[in-house]
């Protein structure tokens, strides 16, 4: 049941910006290549608006071309406006962090979040998901719970007055808030693995319990998330491995993983950055 290697790539998204293809053609070339060669795409936190729209374009090669895609925070943000640009024909479209005047503010500050005030204004620390459908993907990895309690930290939401228009093209909010007023989880319908969570699931991750987030985007670039999903969201048949565990077979069946479990145990801005080997491998945007 050992996954393929995972050889992690980063790739620089202002790299894949079109004003770099007339500055700098080599390396925006080159940036692409890796993206291209990607089985999985990975889109995490930030902040600022220094290469959103190359992630942006990062989001939209991974939906279009089925390929895996995970956003997290501010990756899930820009995959949804990705999807009003392109799906919903909204092309102006964008984050009232990047764009206060847009018509269409897809994702807007919340409302304790005082514009220009920087200081202790982030929704911080652990807060409770509700799934609010047994059809998600995302469920069934984190086994079909009801709710599940990860950590945030973010000064933007998903626009909630805009969420009937997205759901009604088929990008999902399938796990929201305790009120049903934030978005937290979204997922697309009739694509492999397109997910995205407000939440940072690497904060709760550990090397032998992997985050259900990062292992669901690392099995489908392997093509073997939906017999895993089959067998109960079991690694194998034998029971489930824990921090503790003194199973060697357990221990020597995990490292058969290699790369698949390592970037889950980290932040995502060093757990998957690796050889720059091409092909078979994740990019990390």
């Amino acid at each position: 049941h050992s996954l393929c290697w995972s050889s992690p790539q980063y790739v620089d998204s202002a790299d894949l910006e079109a004003g770099v293809q007339s500055t700098d053609p080599v390396k925006y070339h080159e940036a692409w290549q890796k993206l291209c060669s990607a089985d999985g795409v990975l889109v995490p936190g930030g902040f600022g608006i220094r290469g959103t729209e190359g992630k942006i374009s990062a989001v939209s090669w991974a939906r279009k071309n089925n390929k895996p895609f995970l956003g997290v925070c501010l990756g899930m943000q820009l995959a949804v406006i990705e999807f009003a640009r392109h799906q919903l024909g909204w092309t102006d479209a964008n984050s009232t962090e990047f764009d206060p005047d847009t018509k269409h503010p897809v994702v807007v500050d919340m409302p304790e979040h005082n514009p220009g005030d920087m200081g202790g204004t982030m929704r911080l620390g652990k807060r409770t998901t509700i799934f609010k459908t047994s059809n998600s993907v995302l469920r069934q990895l984190y086994g079909n719970k009801d709710s599940v309690d990860e950590r945030h930290r973010h000064r933007y939401e998903v626009n909630p007055v805009l969420v009937p228009e997205f759901e009604s093209r088929g990008l999902r909010f399938v796990g929201q808030d305790a009120d049903g007023v934030r978005m937290e989880v979204l997922e697309l319908d009739d694509h492999p693995f397109f997910v995205g969570v407000q939440f940072h699931p690497e904060f709760t991750s550990r090397p032998m319990s992997p985050s259900p987030v990062y292992l669901g985007l690392l099995l489908s670039a392997a093509g073997k998330l939906q017999s895993f999903l089959q067998r109960g969201c079991r690694l194998s048949p034998r029971d489930d491995y824990s921090d503790v565990s003194d199973d060697g077979d357990s221990d020597s069946e995990l490292a058969a993983l290699g790369g698949a479990t390592a970037p889950s145990n980290g932040l995502p801005g060093n757990g998957l950055r690796g050889n720059g080997l091409p092909g078979n491998g994740l990019g990390e945007v």
